[in-house]
């Protein structure tokens, strides 16, 4: 299963919150090779998985600092186990919770962890919660750890079929066999200024000043804490995007600050509109509070709507006197096709089947035809296959 955020959530048994080493193992089981250019970051900090492109931000609300920071669990220049003074572990008074967070969605088949490092009665933890997610905030695993036992540099490890990439389930219905696919969209814009790339226009109600424009919520980048949109004014601010063509969307994904993230939204609407001028509300959401650095939230609407313009308007943030703002907005279209098969033989479950199946209670656009041809020689196999549209009138195969 592709995997956007892990996040683990620390029950203490005494003073602090922590949590030791942390792997996460790819789907040869092979360890990820995450690194920290620059180390010992006390809220946040960037990494890379060396000889991949993929990169990500680990992030917390607060560490303790000294020997214990937020990549110190993640980083694999280190042990997963320690022994103080060698304390390559995170450490808070006051957050409960560590997340990392991936640029692109990632393979990632098991994860351990080590609960309890030693150095004392006051850094042992009752449970470790583990919750993962996709990029869509879809609940891929969300299971806890009981830690009382306490022993010292235990690796625990989050194994389960959800995580893995092996695939398994077809549907049938009226002894026909179907495969779900999903079909998610998302309407990246990468914008580099208001008008930039072409056609994409933004614009915003105010900005705080000229480094904080509204295509900035717009870009794709979500680590830089002057890569945002920011107001002038602190209630009833907007920030828009015109397409320039309809887009269906049922999905927005909110990035908050990387800085006084009590500036991020509270309460706040997104309004729809094919002309500029009449905006309809598709979308009303209130009370996001508690906003960690840099943290990602995502909102599905209740009905896909399709407008060339869409204006995300925050009505107030989380207190914070001078400004409200957003790092990153994507608008998005969740949805989902059929694919109808020949058979339910283990090859159909090999090449269609899926691990899970998500919102199954929705419509479903379409159903496709897959059409399969094999051939062999004597040295090799080879599976010819197309989606079609539509039921086919005939089938041959030359």
């Amino acid at each position: 299963m592709a995997v956007k955020e892990i996040a683990f959530k620390c029950t203490k048994a005494s003073t602090y919150y922590t949590i030791g080493g942390i792997r996460l193992y790819d789907k040869n089981d092979k360890i990820y090779p995450i690194k920290f250019s620059s180390k010992n970051g006390l809220t946040s900090n960037i990494f890379y998985i060396q000889g991949t492109d993929i990169t990500g931000t680990v992030s917390t609300t607060n560490s303790y600092g000294t020997y214990y920071f937020i990549d110190s669990p993640f980083d694999t220049d280190k042990s997963i186990v320690t022994s103080y003074p060698s304390a390559n572990y995170w450490l808070s008074s006051s957050a409960d919770t560590i997340k990392i967070t991936f640029n692109i969605p990632v393979k990632i088949s098991k994860i351990d962890f080590v609960s309890y490092c030693g150095n004392g009665a006051d850094r042992k933890q009752n449970a470790i919660e583990i919750i993962v997610k996709d990029e869509f905030q879809n609940l891929l695993l969300q299971e806890k750890h009981i830690t009382l036992n306490y022993v010292e540099n235990q690796v625990y490890s989050v194994l389960t079929p959800t995580l893995t990439s092996f695939k398994s389930l077809l549907l049938k219905s009226n002894d026909n066999i179907y495969s779900y696919e999903s079909n998610n969209i998302k309407h990246e814009t990468k914008m580099t200024s208001n008008t930039t790339p072409s056609p994409l226009v933004a614009s915003a109600s105010s900005v705080y000043s000229s480094s904080y424009p509204a295509w900035l919520a717009f870009n794709g980048t979500r680590t830089n804490v002057n890569n945002c949109w920011i107001t002038s004014l602190l209630t009833d601010q907007w920030v828009q995007i015109d397409f320039k063509d309809k887009k269906r969307v049922n999905h927005i994904e909110v990035v908050g600050m990387g800085v006084n993230t009590t500036s991020s939204p509270k309460n706040f609407t997104v309004f729809g509109s094919n002309d500029g001028i009449s905006f309809y509300p598709v979308l009303k959401i209130n009370n996001q509070t508690n906003w960690g650095t840099f943290e990602s939230r995502g909102f599905n609407f209740n009905y896909v709507v399709n407008y060339r313009y869409y204006r995300f308007h925050i009505h107030d943030n989380n207190g914070y006197a001078s400004y409200s703002g957003v790092v990153d907005i994507v608008y998005s279209h969740k949805g989902s096709d059929l694919l109808k098969l020949n058979n339910s033989s283990k090859k159909s479950f090999v090449n269609y089947g899926n691990t899970r199946l998500f919102d199954m209670n929705k419509p479903i656009k379409e159903v496709d035809y897959v059409l399969e041809g094999e051939y062999t020689d004597s040295s090799k196999y080879i599976l010819i296959k197309k989606t079609i549209i539509r039921k086919p009138l005939s089938i041959s195969f030359n």
